[in-house]
Formats: structure tokens, C-alpha cells, sequence
């Protein structure tokens, strides 16, 4: 089985997260999809409290037979890095495939050129904006390499987890989320 890995802040998880997953799944670059969201110790602005993410995630999921989470990176107080992240997702499933989903955008990241992400594990990299993903394969030693472990998805998504706050902040609602996380996001007074 091929998994992807999808991580992320998910502050909050949006229908564009949900349906990025699917399409994944529906052009065969992998059977099921796990989302792994990052722990407190990522320092973000926009971040709310873990607990709070997760459970929005498990509200989002909860219909979507293909489409899991982990929690490993909560097991940690400190920054869980993307390779590390991925090692120990691979040792929960060690008869699967892992592949990082990612967009274009972070294909220029350093951890993402590493030649042991790209060649053990590989990428499903969405387009993003006006990046030309051959050319930055092309354009990189270890990324043209191993083009082989790299699944290049066309998926296009103006939804964005800041739109989704920015929404809700002003309006009170937002169809871009799952309903349920919006009630959830309404009870706690989150974003407001």
C-alpha cells in the first residue's frame, strides 16, 4: 500500500485539505492518505492550541474512509522535523510506502531537496501558484535524480486555512470548512 503523508497546522482543517486527499487517492498516487499535525513546539503565529487542531481534524475525518490521522508528533515538546516525522509514520506502517504530499511552493526547502527524503520516501507535489515543478526538478541534483519518486498532481485550491480564520472572524461562518468543525470552531471561540 502507498500512503501519503499530509502535514501540516491544519489551524483549521479545511475542504481543500479534504479534498487534496482525495484526489490523491482518486489518481492512484496512493491508497490512503494520514494527516499528521504538527505539535505546539511548531511556533506559528496563527497556531491555536494543539488539542484544539486535532480535535478538528478528528471532526473533519470523521466520514472519509481513506483518509486517516496520527498523532506521533504529539508524543514530543520539541519541533518534530519533516524527515523525522516521516521515519517514524514508515516504522507504524513498515510494510507500506510513504510519500510526502507538499506543494510546489516548499520545493525549494532544504529538507526537501535532501536526497535520503526524495529517494526513501518521495513526494506527490501539487502545484502552487506560478512555480514550474518540471523545471525545479530539472534544476535540482538530488530532486532530477530521484525524479522517479516524485508525482507531480495538478490541484488547484484557492482555500487556505487563513482565508478560512479570516472568514470567521468577520462573518461568523465559512463554507469552506466541514460544518462540523464549524460548530466546534464557534463553541470554543476559536479564531474570533
Amino acid at each position: 500500500m502507498v500512503i501519503g503523508m499530509l502535514g501540516g497546522s491544519f489551524c483549521p482543517p479545511t475542504n481543500a485539505h479534504i479534498e487534496l486527499s482525495k484526489k490523491c487517492i482518486e489518481e492512484g498516487l496512493c491508497d490512503k492518505v494520514i494527516w499528521v499535525p504538527v505539535n505546539d513546539a511548531y511556533k506559528k503565529a496563527t497556531n491555536i492550541p494543539a488539542k484544539h487542531r486535532i480535535k478538528m481534524v478528528e471532526l473533519a475525518l470523521k466520514d472519509e474512509p481513506n483518509i486517516d490521522f496520527s498523532l506521533h508528533e504529539q508524543e514530543f515538546k520539541e519541533t518534530v522535523y519533516t524527515i523525522d516525522s516521516i521515519k517514524m509514520l514508515q516504522k507504524k506502517y513498515p510494510d507500506d510506502k510513504i510519500v510526502f504530499i507538499a506543494g510546489a511552493d516548499k520545493m525549494g526547502f532544504k529538507w526537501f531537496q535532501r536526497e535520503e527524503f526524495v529517494r526513501d520516501f518521495g513526494y506527490i507535489v501539487t502545484n502552487r501558484g506560478d512555480i514550474n515543478c518540471e523545471e525545479m526538478i530539472k534544476n535540482s541534483k538530488n530532486l532530477s535524480k530521484w525524479k522517479e519518486n516524485i508525482k507531480i498532481l495538478h490541484f488547484d485550491s484557492d482555500i487556505s486555512s487563513t482565508t478560512v480564520r479570516q472568514e470567521i472572524r468577520l462573518l461568523g461562518r465559512s463554507p469552506l470548512v466541514h460544518p462540523e468543525v464549524l460548530k466546534y470552531i464557534k463553541e470554543n471561540k476559536l479564531f474570533i
